[in-house]
């Protein structure tokens, strides 16, 4: 153990904690200044990992959405064949919540007309995908894509087609090609 002198500044080291103190006192915890240099260190962690996060996440998003629209075209080729009938995805463009891809069987039940590329009547629907908040949905050509029970489109080449999905910064494209192939390329 190391002891001062009476009346002495000089630190000590207490045997039972292998502690240095200046009153000779055992010192736990962490002074004001150390406190403030780790907040410090803290906040410029914050700083940096929030924006890069942020970005990580919207990234994610687009991602997952344009994965999605991929699944659709996939899902209503499938549907096609599986039910041996002209299955018909519908691409309506919009901002997160209103842009959409509805996947459904268009033979005209319940009233509805067959094979004009609209959801009437009682034809069922077999999936809806809706994109997020902060993403839009955009198609440069056709908004209805009807697939035979091959697979195919039912227009040719003319059913072809392509949709964008974006989020201001980043930009995904989905491609329809008229075998009824999907194609997925970005970020643009």
């Amino acid at each position: 153990m190391v002891h001062a002198r009476a009346g002495g500044g000089f630190p000590t080291l207490s045997g039972s904690t292998g502690r240095f103190s200046l009153n000779g006192r055992d010192q736990r915890g962490f002074s004001f200044i150390e406190l403030i240099v780790i907040i410090g260190i803290l906040s410029i962690l914050v700083v940096v990992a929030v924006p890069n996060f942020t970005d990580w996440r919207n990234d994610q998003n687009l991602k997952a959405a344009a994965r999605e629209a991929v699944s659709s075209f996939q899902f209503a080729r499938l549907e096609a064949a599986r039910r041996d009938t002209t299955v018909t995805l519908r691409v309506t463009t919009g901002a997160g919540g209103v842009g959409k891809c509805t996947v459904f069987v268009d033979n005209g039940q319940g009233g509805g007309t067959a094979n004009n590329g609209q959801r009437e009547g009682g034809e069922p629907l077999l999936r809806e995908m809706t994109v997020p908040k902060g993403i839009t949905l955009t198609s440069s050509t056709l908004t209805t894509y009807q697939l035979n029970a091959r697979g195919f489109t039912v227009n040719g080449s003319a059913g072809a087609g392509t949709i964008t999905l974006t989020d201001g910064k980043r930009s995904y494209t989905v491609t329809l090609t008229a075998a009824g192939g999907v194609q997925l390329a970005g970020p643009i």
